[in-house]
């Protein structure tokens, strides 16, 4: 009854302290008597227009003395509620909107608490329903709202509440209880259910408690005193650590088991939870589990059937060490359980689909050192299934048992040996075969002549390696555009479910200057478009928070559906959400283009200058001049003129044809767009006179436009202000900015990556090109910012090391957050530092953009790999795939890139096999080079060789030419002397090569290396001397060829 009396004043009340983005701020006195003369007619004509100091959507009022005020009223409203209301409305002071303030500290246990004090019988229910839904109710996840002292009093109050509250205590520690560090007021049911507790994604699921030193430290004592059973932690730690955990928190739970330093007896008593750790989702507990069944299990034959069964499954997993672990206990199990070799041949069947090359044929030639007679036919039947997917390399170890599962009979090898002769003869056909069918591959030609030298000499011809160059330019055009006016919608609306690449916009631009929706059944497609555009209101609104919300392209789509549709650019309200993020998804250089777009649509041309013809970025410099002979000259645009002059390969024939075509229209004018086809183009006279033209015009008038588009941060008292940002302001459309954008993208179209100079005026060019005063200067000074790395880099590109990477990070350090430059060739200098930020994507994007800076993308990825402070290693792998584009020459780089196979992380060591391997097939790697630089890394690798070692079996199964180049690496890094080498290093090159020698028909040829082998066979007892007898007794052919000879040209199928 009483609530009854005090429920439309609290209704008004809560109103007003309502966020409103156009209410008028008045004091809490003026509110007061507003509502107090008539509260009805403030809830009908006022409530809208009239808010406490603090309760506005606008960043420029808020002032955190004022919210403080509202946030400590509303609470005080909430708790009234809380005490007077009937079940239906007391549920709703647990339940937050954004358009309210926020609850204070302890909130959730002082309305708690005065619902504990009524005797409703239905103040358990409401309690419970908002203890289930508490990840929902809380607007913040660190704020300490006292959820689990409430739960903890709640029990304690009412012991009988026991059953309905336990599916809570998780949530509710998670929330907020282990806020108290020290856990003082929580039994360990509390403790161990928090502790526990998995929270779905978002903040909260980022919290992990043990990550706290105090609270670990608060566990430990309980334990030890007896608050809290150890029995019941060792339980609780085996469970989380077969969860899907994150790195971090994989790493604290396993230190805090190590940490309860678990006795012999422990560990007996839980083989099952160990051994079900094998195949944990986190990589480090796998290790750790491995660790300890091969200390205390392996030889337990009661576990037997349940081990061997986790260990093959575990051969499957993609973490390579994870599987040669798993390999190396079933090879030890079976080792020492020989009744066991049936079930453990069955179950390691399943490694055959591990993704590592390396792991499958160190697998099947182990299969292929039994008998037939230890596998089954269920097993054989498997096998042969499996082997079907294998290369041939690795299915000839397995042959005799795959004839058996054919029901053939095993092929006997003849002991005659093989003649070297013929087989040269029968390759050097085949190629000859190959380069009549491709006559232009320099590559085969290479190679046929090695041979034929060979042939004829008995020595072996220098093999030449391929040329970098943009010879893929002259390819078949391959970059697809849109047939129907559909098919460009359907891609707009599937494209903005993710983030938007330069290629997609290239294609989707094109497609809206091509098509339009007059000339088409625009029912259709406008309802296509009509579930992306029903979006336009949400970018419209102004908000708070959530700013962002929506797919990652779902901006730039809307802008671009919106474009295609009404021809009109989209206009979004100061403090939208569209707004706030203009600048990041649609920046100022993609919003001139799409009016560039327009302005084609709107005069019916339908040529985009800059489109590639080429899906790796190339445009032909044929279709380029057909395409600007075309354009009338008011719609030819100097940005679109850039980014074409960007695409054009350094060819010059196809450059020399494009310019006889451009060259009257040129010579016509003398305008920035003409000047920069004649510096790009024209012949070197021609050319010179377009740089004087240039530089006299920035001499009269100098650009302003600043290197980086960076966001700068603002001040401000309120929380709103203190976590906007802006982007800094500049003029890029102004002629004199223009035209040096214009000017820049002529010289890299030019020169590439080099100096820009031209004839015999390299000095002095090369001085008035980086001058350190004058406008140049002014333009290069971003504020805080040191212009001098980039004066040169500007004009005269170097490639990209370590030294020149932290030179470029210091200047522009203070430069808050780069995120674009109008020159695309500055990037990789930022990117090669290891500290320095950018999506993944954008490395593939600035290749497509300018294809040769591809060169330097590969050389900023290389100082980049294997450092420790390499935090974005996505990125770092982006930039080290740039190697496998053809116009990266790589010969100068091999010893760097040969460095990444021996670093830590896997991912890494991978991609740089798979570069080694197709630089050696496409020759821009010979296998000379290549056995020289893995000689030298080997030699010179301690510790991390395991890293190396592995790296150089992935190589070996790569194909034949990898196969060669790691048996010549080898054999020269052992005659290079093995005296200064670990045993243990020593073990593992001699089993590689061992294992590489196994795989053909080949022994140890160089002399040097036999000497060594020699040697090692005769000193005391050891693993060595027996290995290098083994690699001794190979017989060595007076005519045997090098091996990477006959790899030029492998038999077919190889």
């Amino acid at each position: 009854a009483l609530f009854s009396e005090f429920k439309d004043l609290l209704k008004v009340l809560k109103r007003a302290c309502r966020f409103r983005a156009d209410a008028k701020g008045v004091s809490l006195s003026e509110l007061y008597h507003a509502i107090r003369d008539d509260p009805t007619a403030f809830l009908r004509e006022r409530a809208d227009t009239l808010a406490a100091q603090g309760a506005l959507n606008n960043a420029q009022l808020i002032r955190q003395l004022f919210y403080t005020q509202l946030m400590e009223f509303y609470n005080r409203l909430q708790l009234l509620q809380a005490g007077l209301a009937g079940k239906g409305s007391t549920a709703s002071v647990f339940r937050y909107s954004a358009q309210y303030p926020v609850w204070c500290t302890q909130f959730m246990l002082h309305a708690g608490r005065i619902l504990l004090d009524r005797p409703e019988p239905w103040v358990r229910d409401t309690l419970t329903h908002m203890f289930a839904g508490l990840e929902n109710r809380t607007r913040f996840t660190g704020a300490d709202l006292g959820v689990a002292r409430l739960l903890q009093e709640a029990r304690q109050r009412h012991p009988d509440w026991a059953e309905a509250l336990a599916p809570h205590l998780g949530r509710a520690m998670r929330r907020d209880g282990f806020f108290s560090r020290t856990l003082n007021g929580y039994d360990a049911g509390m403790i161990l259910a928090g502790l526990e507790y998995d929270p779905p994604s978002g903040t909260m699921a980022s919290f992990e408690p043990l990550m706290d030193p105090k609270v670990a430290e608060s566990l430990f004592t309980r334990m030890a005193d007896g608050r809290l059973p150890r029995a019941d932690l060792i339980a609780l730690t085996l469970r989380k650590l077969q969860g899907p955990l994150q790195p971090g928190v994989a790493k604290t739970w396993i230190e805090c088991q190590q940490r309860l330093a678990l006795s012999d007896t422990e560990i007996q008593g839980q083989a099952e939870a160990f051994i079900n750790l094998l195949n944990a989702p986190a990589p480090a507990v796998s290790k750790r589990a491995l660790r300890i069944i091969e200390k205390y299990f392996l030889t337990d034959t009661r576990q037997g059937e349940e081990l061997i069964s986790a260990l093959g499954y575990l051969l499957q997993n993609p973490v390579q060490v994870l599987a040669k672990s798993s390999l190396r206990l079933l090879k030890k199990l079976v080792k020492s359980n020989p009744e066991l070799t049936r079930p453990a041949l069955n179950a390691a069947i399943a490694g055959l689909s591990n993704p590592h090359a390396a792991l499958r044929h160190e697998l099947a030639r182990w299969f292929g050192a039994f008998p037939v007679s230890s596998f089954g036919d269920e097993a054989l039947q498997r096998l042969q299934e499996a082997a079907i997917a294998l290369p041939v390399v690795e299915q000839a170890s397995l042959t005799s048992l795959l004839t058996v599962a054919n029901n053939k009979p095993p092929v006997t090898h003849d002991a005659t040996p093989l003649d070297y002769r013929a087989d040269l003869d029968a390759r050097l056909a085949l190629l000859q075969q190959r380069l009549k069918e491709q006559p232009n591959n320099g590559v085969l030609r290479q190679r046929l002549a090695v041979l034929e030298g060979y042939l004829a000499t008995g020595q072996c011809p220098p093999l030449e390696p391929a040329v970098a160059g943009h010879a893929s330019a002259l390819s078949a055009p391959d970059f697809a555009l849109h047939e129907t006016a559909e098919a460009l919608a359907a891609d707009v609306v599937r494209t903005q479910r993710r983030v938007f690449t330069q290629a997609d916009y290239d294609r989707i631009l094109a497609g809206m200057a091509r098509f339009t929706l007059s000339d088409h059944d625009t029912g259709r497609i406008r309802a296509i478009l009509a579930p992306l555009l029903s979006r336009l209101d949400h970018w419209r609104q102004t908000a708070i928070s959530e700013a962002g919300s929506g797919p990652s392209g779902e901006l730039a789509g809307l802008i671009l559906a919106h474009a295609w549709q009404t021809g009109e650019w989209i206009a979004f309200p100061k403090g939208s959400r569209g707004e706030q993020l203009l600048n990041i998804q649609f920046g100022p250089a993609l919003r001139r283009r799409l009016k560039h777009v327009l302005a084609l649509r709107a005069a019916g041309q339908e040529t985009l200058l800059s489109v590639p013809t080429h899906t790796t970025g190339w445009l032909t410099p044929e279709v380029f001049a057909e395409r600007f002979a075309r354009l009338p000259r008011p719609l030819l645009d100097a940005d679109e003129l850039s980014a074409a002059l960007y695409r054009l390969p350094a060819l010059p024939e196809p450059r020399a044809i494009a310019w006889t075509r451009l060259a009257s229209l040129v010579e016509s004018r003398s305008e920035a767009l003409d000047e920069a086809v004649a510096l790009a183009l024209a012949p070197d006279d021609r050319a010179r006179r377009s740089l004087d033209w240039f530089l006299d015009r920035f001499a009269r008038q100098p650009p302003n436009e600043q290197l980086f588009q960076s966001l700068a941060s603002i001040g401000g008292s309120g929380l709103v202000e203190t976590f906007r940002v802006k982007v800094l302001h500049h003029t890029p459309e102004t002629p004199e900015n223009t035209a040096f954008r214009l000017f820049n993208a002529a010289l890299r179209c030019r020169f590439g990556l080099d100096d820009a100079q031209i004839g015999g005026r390299a000095s002095a060019l090369a001085e008035r090109l980086a001058p350190r005063a004058g406008w140049l200067s002014r333009v290069l000074q971003h504020p805080g910012a040191d212009s001098s790395p980039f004066a040169e880099l500007l004009f005269a590109p170097r490639p990209v090391t370590e030294t020149l990477a932290d030179a470029v990070h210091t200047a522009a350090a203070s430069v808050s957050f780069i995120y674009d430059t109008p020159y695309p060739f500055l990037w990789p200098y930022l990117l090669a530092h290891p500290q320095q930020f950018a999506a993944p994507g954008r490395v593939a994007d600035l290749a497509y953009q300018f294809p040769p800076l591809a060169q330097r993308l590969f050389e900023a990825g290389l100082c980049r790999q294997g450092r420790k402070e390499d935090y974005y290693r996505d990125l770092t792998l982006k930039l080290l795939m740039q190697g496998r584009l053809p116009q990266v020459d790589v010969r100068p780089h091999l010893a760097r890139a040969a460095r990444g196979l021996a670093v830590a992380q896997p991912a890494q060591r991978e991609v740089c096999v798979d570069l080694m391997a197709q630089w050696l097939n496409d020759g821009r790697m010979t296998p000379v080079d290549g056995a020289i630089t893995l000689a030298t890394l080997i030699r010179e690798t301690g510790q991390g060789f395991a890293h190396l070692n592995q790296a150089l079996a992935s190589l070996r199964v790569t194909g034949p030419l990898g196969s060669a180049t790691v048996l010549l690496a080898l054999e020269r890094a052992i005659g290079g002397g093995v005296a200064g080498f670990p045993s243990r290093k020593l073990s593992l090159i001699l089993d590689q090569l061992s294992t590489v020698l196994e795989d053909t028909p080949y022994a140890v040829s160089e002399p040097a290396a036999r000497d060594v082998l020699s040697t090692l066979a005769t000193v005391k007892k050891s693993v060595s001397r027996d290995k290098a007898n083994a690699l001794l007794t190979r017989p060595l052919m007076t005519d045997q060829p090098p091996a990477w000879v006959l790899a030029l040209a492998p038999p077919a199928g190889e």
